[in-house]
Protein backbone atom coordinates (compact mmCIF):
# COMPACT_ATOMS: atom_id res chain seq x y z
CA UNK A 1 0.00 0.00 0.00
CA UNK A 2 1.16 3.75 -0.91
CA UNK A 3 0.84 6.44 0.91
CA UNK A 4 0.26 9.28 -0.69
CA UNK A 5 0.92 12.79 -0.25
CA UNK A 6 0.97 16.42 -1.36
CA UNK A 7 3.63 18.98 0.13
CA UNK A 8 3.89 22.71 -0.39
CA UNK A 9 7.21 23.92 0.73
CA UNK A 10 6.87 27.95 1.34
CA UNK A 11 8.60 30.37 3.02
CA UNK A 12 5.83 31.24 5.73
CA UNK A 13 4.88 27.36 6.16
CA UNK A 14 5.04 23.98 4.93
CA UNK A 15 1.71 22.65 4.36
CA UNK A 16 0.95 18.82 3.87
CA UNK A 17 -1.66 16.85 2.64
CA UNK A 18 -2.97 13.37 2.00
CA UNK A 19 -5.43 12.38 -0.55
CA UNK A 20 -7.96 12.40 2.11
CA UNK A 21 -7.47 15.82 2.31
CA UNK A 22 -6.51 16.03 5.97
CA UNK A 23 -3.95 18.98 6.40
CA UNK A 24 -1.05 19.56 8.55
CA UNK A 25 0.63 22.57 8.23
CA UNK A 26 3.66 24.11 10.55
CA UNK A 27 5.48 27.02 10.06
CA UNK A 28 8.94 26.75 7.87
CA UNK A 29 11.60 28.06 10.23
CA UNK A 30 14.04 26.75 12.58
CA UNK A 31 15.52 27.83 15.33
CA UNK A 32 19.68 27.38 15.19
CA UNK A 33 22.16 28.30 18.03
CA UNK A 34 22.90 31.80 17.83
CA UNK A 35 26.46 31.33 18.28
CA UNK A 36 27.65 28.48 16.83
CA UNK A 37 30.05 28.30 13.46
CA UNK A 38 28.25 27.43 10.52
CA UNK A 39 30.39 24.27 9.77
CA UNK A 40 28.88 23.28 13.52
CA UNK A 41 25.78 24.83 13.54
CA UNK A 42 23.06 22.68 15.44
CA UNK A 43 19.22 22.85 15.50
CA UNK A 44 17.73 23.70 18.27
CA UNK A 45 13.87 23.24 16.83
CA UNK A 46 11.83 23.34 13.81
CA UNK A 47 7.77 24.53 12.91
CA UNK A 48 5.69 24.92 16.14
CA UNK A 49 8.56 23.75 18.50
CA UNK A 50 10.73 26.97 17.03
CA UNK A 51 8.47 29.86 16.91
CA UNK A 52 4.95 30.79 18.86
CA UNK A 53 1.87 32.07 17.52
CA UNK A 54 3.49 35.77 17.52
CA UNK A 55 6.55 34.71 15.73
CA UNK A 56 8.66 34.94 18.36
CA UNK A 57 11.10 31.96 18.86
CA UNK A 58 10.33 29.49 21.69
CA UNK A 59 13.01 29.39 24.30
CA UNK A 60 15.05 31.40 22.05
CA UNK A 61 17.69 33.55 24.08
CA UNK A 62 20.33 31.30 23.04
CA UNK A 63 18.82 30.64 19.43
CA UNK A 64 17.82 32.49 15.88
CA UNK A 65 15.14 31.93 13.78
CA UNK A 66 15.74 31.13 10.56
CA UNK A 67 13.55 30.54 7.23
CA UNK A 68 15.56 28.24 4.61
CA UNK A 69 13.40 28.72 1.54
CA UNK A 70 13.12 32.35 0.27
CA UNK A 71 11.98 33.04 -3.00
CA UNK A 72 12.11 29.31 -4.02
CA UNK A 73 15.50 29.01 -3.39
CA UNK A 74 16.89 26.32 -1.21
CA UNK A 75 19.40 28.63 0.40
CA UNK A 76 20.40 26.57 3.46
CA UNK A 77 19.62 22.53 2.73
CA UNK A 78 20.79 21.48 7.17
CA UNK A 79 17.30 22.96 7.67
CA UNK A 80 15.53 22.70 4.81
CA UNK A 81 16.48 19.09 5.51
CA UNK A 82 15.27 19.76 9.21
CA UNK A 83 11.78 20.97 8.17
CA UNK A 84 11.07 18.54 5.60
CA UNK A 85 11.97 15.28 7.91
CA UNK A 86 9.80 17.15 10.65
CA UNK A 87 6.74 17.28 8.35
CA UNK A 88 7.10 13.64 6.99
CA UNK A 89 7.18 12.20 10.41
CA UNK A 90 3.64 13.91 10.43
CA UNK A 91 2.09 11.00 8.15
CA UNK A 92 1.87 7.25 9.14
CA UNK A 93 2.53 5.91 5.75
CA UNK A 94 1.88 2.07 4.89
CA UNK A 95 4.61 0.19 3.11
CA UNK A 96 6.24 3.39 1.29
CA UNK A 97 5.22 7.08 0.60
CA UNK A 98 4.68 9.08 -2.91
CA UNK A 99 4.99 12.46 -2.57
CA UNK A 100 3.94 15.31 -5.09
CA UNK A 101 5.72 18.50 -4.63
CA UNK A 102 4.80 22.04 -5.35
CA UNK A 103 7.53 24.10 -6.77
CA UNK A 104 8.02 27.60 -8.10
CA UNK A 105 7.70 28.39 -11.76
CA UNK A 106 10.94 29.63 -11.95
CA UNK A 107 12.30 26.30 -10.03
CA UNK A 108 16.10 25.43 -11.64
CA UNK A 109 16.64 21.51 -12.72
CA UNK A 110 19.37 21.84 -9.91
CA UNK A 111 17.34 23.07 -7.41
CA UNK A 112 14.52 19.82 -8.08
CA UNK A 113 16.81 17.59 -8.33
CA UNK A 114 18.24 18.66 -4.25
CA UNK A 115 14.69 18.78 -2.91
CA UNK A 116 14.06 15.39 -4.53
CA UNK A 117 17.29 14.66 -2.73
CA UNK A 118 15.70 15.74 0.66
CA UNK A 119 12.66 13.86 0.72
CA UNK A 120 13.71 10.44 -0.22
CA UNK A 121 16.57 11.46 3.14
CA UNK A 122 13.22 12.03 4.88
CA UNK A 123 11.75 8.73 3.85
CA UNK A 124 10.27 9.16 1.00
CA UNK A 125 10.10 6.70 -1.64
CA UNK A 126 8.91 8.57 -5.28
CA UNK A 127 8.74 12.34 -5.39
CA UNK A 128 7.36 14.21 -8.34
CA UNK A 129 6.78 18.21 -8.74
CA UNK A 130 3.96 20.26 -9.87
CA UNK A 131 3.96 24.07 -10.41
CA UNK A 132 1.79 25.50 -7.72
CA UNK A 133 -0.13 27.76 -9.25
CA UNK A 134 -1.24 25.10 -11.24
CA UNK A 135 -1.82 22.17 -8.40
CA UNK A 136 -3.81 25.62 -6.41
CA UNK A 137 -6.85 25.50 -9.84
CA UNK A 138 -6.85 21.54 -8.59
CA UNK A 139 -7.20 22.59 -4.60
CA UNK A 140 -9.74 24.96 -5.39
CA UNK A 141 -11.80 21.98 -6.82
CA UNK A 142 -11.88 22.55 -10.84
CA UNK A 143 -10.82 20.22 -13.22
CA UNK A 144 -7.16 20.34 -14.84
CA UNK A 145 -8.92 20.68 -18.27
CA UNK A 146 -10.31 24.27 -17.00
CA UNK A 147 -9.55 27.45 -18.83
CA UNK A 148 -8.89 30.14 -15.86
CA UNK A 149 -6.22 31.92 -14.53
CA UNK A 150 -4.81 30.98 -11.58
CA UNK A 151 -3.09 33.67 -8.89
CA UNK A 152 -1.15 32.03 -6.04
CA UNK A 153 -0.40 34.97 -3.43
CA UNK A 154 2.08 33.44 -1.07
CA UNK A 155 4.34 34.87 1.58
CA UNK A 156 6.68 36.43 -0.69
CA UNK A 157 5.89 36.03 -4.21
CA UNK A 158 2.57 35.67 -6.43
CA UNK A 159 2.53 33.10 -9.35
CA UNK A 160 0.27 33.10 -12.66
CA UNK A 161 -0.26 30.41 -14.56
CA UNK A 162 -3.07 30.77 -17.47
CA UNK A 163 -4.53 27.88 -18.75
CA UNK A 164 -6.14 26.73 -21.48
CA UNK A 165 -8.17 23.44 -21.66
CA UNK A 166 -5.32 22.19 -19.69
CA UNK A 167 -2.50 23.72 -21.60
CA UNK A 168 -0.96 26.14 -19.46
CA UNK A 169 -0.04 29.21 -21.98
CA UNK A 170 1.54 31.44 -19.88
CA UNK A 171 3.29 31.30 -16.48
CA UNK A 172 5.23 33.83 -14.04
CA UNK A 173 6.23 34.90 -10.85
CA UNK A 174 6.26 38.59 -8.98
CA UNK A 175 8.36 39.19 -6.12
CA UNK A 176 5.00 40.70 -4.48
CA UNK A 177 3.11 38.71 -1.75
CA UNK A 178 1.09 38.66 1.42
CA UNK A 179 4.38 39.66 4.08
CA UNK A 180 4.43 42.90 1.56
CA UNK A 181 0.65 44.00 2.76
CA UNK A 182 2.19 43.28 6.24
CA UNK A 183 4.84 45.52 5.85
CA UNK A 184 2.31 48.19 4.06
CA UNK A 185 0.71 48.06 8.10
CA UNK A 186 4.34 48.67 9.49
CA UNK A 187 5.23 51.72 7.16
CA UNK A 188 1.91 53.22 7.98
CA UNK A 189 2.10 52.78 11.56
CA UNK A 190 5.86 54.12 12.10
CA UNK A 191 5.05 57.41 9.38
CA UNK A 192 1.51 58.21 11.31
CA UNK A 193 2.48 57.48 15.14
CA UNK A 194 6.41 57.46 14.95
CA UNK A 195 5.71 54.22 16.47
CA UNK A 196 7.88 50.56 15.29
CA UNK A 197 6.44 47.44 15.19
CA UNK A 198 7.24 44.11 14.60
CA UNK A 199 6.04 42.70 11.06
CA UNK A 200 3.79 39.59 13.52
CA UNK A 201 2.13 42.81 14.96
CA UNK A 202 1.49 43.93 11.47
CA UNK A 203 0.24 40.88 10.12
CA UNK A 204 -2.11 40.69 13.33
CA UNK A 205 -3.49 44.16 12.55
CA UNK A 206 -4.10 43.37 8.77
CA UNK A 207 -5.95 40.41 9.64
CA UNK A 208 -7.93 41.67 12.11
CA UNK A 209 -8.83 44.98 10.63
CA UNK A 210 -7.63 45.05 6.83
CA UNK A 211 -10.26 45.49 4.16
CA UNK A 212 -9.67 46.35 0.45
CA UNK A 213 -13.42 47.07 -0.19
CA UNK A 214 -16.55 47.55 1.87
CA UNK A 215 -18.62 45.76 3.86
CA UNK A 216 -16.31 44.17 6.59
CA UNK A 217 -17.44 45.40 10.26
CA UNK A 218 -15.73 48.46 12.47
CA UNK A 219 -12.73 46.59 15.08
CA UNK A 220 -10.39 47.51 16.66
CA UNK A 221 -7.00 45.93 18.36
CA UNK A 222 -4.64 46.58 21.48
CA UNK A 223 -1.34 46.31 20.37
CA UNK A 224 2.88 47.24 21.40
CA UNK A 225 5.33 48.81 20.24
CA UNK A 226 8.37 51.21 20.74
CA UNK A 227 8.82 54.70 19.98
CA UNK A 228 11.22 55.12 17.39
CA UNK A 229 13.12 58.24 18.94
CA UNK A 230 13.41 56.89 22.22
CA UNK A 231 13.14 53.11 22.21
CA UNK A 232 10.51 53.36 25.41
CA UNK A 233 7.52 50.81 24.93
CA UNK A 234 4.20 51.51 24.20
CA UNK A 235 0.47 50.32 23.85
CA UNK A 236 -1.72 51.83 21.85
CA UNK A 237 -5.47 50.88 19.84
CA UNK A 238 -5.63 50.36 15.95
CA UNK A 239 -8.89 50.81 14.66
CA UNK A 240 -10.78 49.34 11.28
CA UNK A 241 -10.54 52.94 9.74
CA UNK A 242 -6.92 54.07 10.94
CA UNK A 243 -5.86 51.63 8.28
CA UNK A 244 -7.95 52.59 5.79
CA UNK A 245 -6.32 52.94 2.21
CA UNK A 246 -2.88 51.09 3.57
CA UNK A 247 -2.73 48.68 0.85
CA UNK A 248 -3.23 50.69 -2.50
CA UNK A 249 1.07 49.99 -2.96
CA UNK A 250 1.12 46.29 -2.96
CA UNK A 251 -2.19 46.34 -3.99
CA UNK A 252 -1.23 48.00 -7.56
CA UNK A 253 1.73 45.95 -7.99
CA UNK A 254 -0.50 42.42 -7.57
CA UNK A 255 -2.55 44.34 -9.98
CA UNK A 256 0.02 44.70 -12.51
CA UNK A 257 1.40 41.41 -12.55
CA UNK A 258 -2.11 40.26 -13.27
CA UNK A 259 -2.45 42.69 -15.40
CA UNK A 260 0.69 41.39 -17.63
CA UNK A 261 -0.38 37.86 -18.01
CA UNK A 262 -3.94 38.64 -19.54
CA UNK A 263 -2.23 40.67 -22.20
CA UNK A 264 -0.66 37.32 -22.85
CA UNK A 265 -3.56 35.53 -23.63
CA UNK A 266 -4.07 34.82 -27.56
CA UNK A 267 -6.60 36.19 -29.18
CA UNK A 268 -8.50 33.18 -30.21
CA UNK A 269 -8.54 31.77 -26.40
CA UNK A 270 -9.46 34.66 -24.75
CA UNK A 271 -13.43 34.36 -24.68
CA UNK A 272 -13.03 30.41 -22.91
CA UNK A 273 -10.20 32.18 -20.42
CA UNK A 274 -12.34 35.43 -19.65
CA UNK A 275 -15.85 33.32 -19.13
CA UNK A 276 -14.16 31.57 -16.01
CA UNK A 277 -11.88 34.38 -15.24
CA UNK A 278 -9.82 34.40 -12.04
CA UNK A 279 -9.40 31.74 -9.43
CA UNK A 280 -7.64 33.13 -6.46
CA UNK A 281 -5.44 31.24 -3.76
CA UNK A 282 -3.09 31.57 -1.67
CA UNK A 283 -2.23 33.29 2.50
CA UNK A 284 -2.42 36.18 0.75
CA UNK A 285 -5.51 35.97 -0.63
CA UNK A 286 -7.72 35.71 2.76
CA UNK A 287 -7.15 39.64 2.96
CA UNK A 288 -11.12 40.66 2.89
CA UNK A 289 -12.71 42.05 -0.16
CA UNK A 290 -9.60 41.25 -2.10
CA UNK A 291 -11.46 39.15 -4.54
CA UNK A 292 -14.22 42.24 -5.36
CA UNK A 293 -11.47 44.72 -5.78
CA UNK A 294 -9.71 42.61 -8.68
CA UNK A 295 -13.43 42.12 -10.51
CA UNK A 296 -14.00 45.00 -10.34
CA UNK A 297 -10.65 46.62 -11.34
CA UNK A 298 -9.68 43.98 -14.14
CA UNK A 299 -13.52 43.14 -15.43
CA UNK A 300 -13.51 39.63 -14.26
CA UNK A 301 -14.83 37.04 -12.46
CA UNK A 302 -12.78 36.23 -9.73
CA UNK A 303 -13.23 33.34 -7.12
CA UNK A 304 -11.93 32.76 -3.56
CA UNK A 305 -12.51 29.47 -2.48
CA UNK A 306 -12.66 28.48 0.75
CA UNK A 307 -9.73 27.80 2.77
CA UNK A 308 -7.59 29.53 0.03
CA UNK A 309 -4.51 28.88 2.24
CA UNK A 310 -4.70 25.19 1.55
CA UNK A 311 -5.45 24.87 -1.93
CA UNK A 312 -2.07 23.91 -3.71
CA UNK A 313 -1.36 21.05 -0.83
CA UNK A 314 -4.87 19.93 -1.35
CA UNK A 315 -4.47 19.72 -5.13
CA UNK A 316 -0.88 18.18 -5.03
CA UNK A 317 -2.64 15.59 -3.05
CA UNK A 318 -5.67 15.07 -5.44
CA UNK A 319 -3.35 14.57 -8.13
CA UNK A 320 -1.34 12.23 -6.49
CA UNK A 321 -4.98 10.42 -6.12
CA UNK A 322 -5.65 10.45 -10.05
CA UNK A 323 -1.97 9.02 -10.90
CA UNK A 324 -1.98 5.53 -11.79
CA UNK A 325 -0.05 3.47 -9.56
CA UNK A 326 2.91 2.83 -11.61
CA UNK A 327 4.47 5.47 -13.47
CA UNK A 328 7.15 5.47 -15.80
CA UNK A 329 8.31 8.93 -15.78
CA UNK A 330 11.29 10.51 -17.88
CA UNK A 331 10.85 13.53 -16.36
CA UNK A 332 9.27 14.06 -12.29
CA UNK A 333 8.25 17.36 -13.38
CA UNK A 334 4.13 16.31 -13.90
CA UNK A 335 2.82 19.79 -14.83
CA UNK A 336 2.04 19.57 -18.37
CA UNK A 337 0.47 16.19 -17.91
CA UNK A 338 -1.87 16.47 -15.32
CA UNK A 339 -4.83 16.71 -17.46
CA UNK A 340 -4.11 13.88 -19.07
CA UNK A 341 -3.76 11.33 -16.06
CA UNK A 342 -6.65 13.33 -15.03
CA UNK A 343 -9.00 12.36 -18.47
CA UNK A 344 -7.57 8.88 -17.84
CA UNK A 345 -8.70 8.31 -14.10
CA UNK A 346 -12.50 9.06 -15.13
CA UNK A 347 -12.48 6.24 -18.18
Amino acid sequence: MVTKIGLDLGYANITLSDVMAEIYREPSVALIYKNARPDARRVISVGEEAVNSDGEAIGGADGILVRPFKNGLLFDQQLTQEIINNAIKAVKPAENIRCIVGIPSDFLPKQEKELFSMLSEAGVDTSLSVVRSVAAIIGAGYSPSISVISVNVGAQSTEVAVMHKGEIIYLSKSAIGGEDFDKAVKDYILKQGDVNISLQVARAIKERLGAVWKGKPNDSIDIEGTLSLTGNRLRMSVATEDIVGVFEPPLKELIDAIVDAVKRIPADMCADIVENGIVLTGGGAELYGIEVLLSKVLGLPVTKPQGAIDCVAKGLSRINGFLPANLKLNNKNITNQISKYYEGSKK
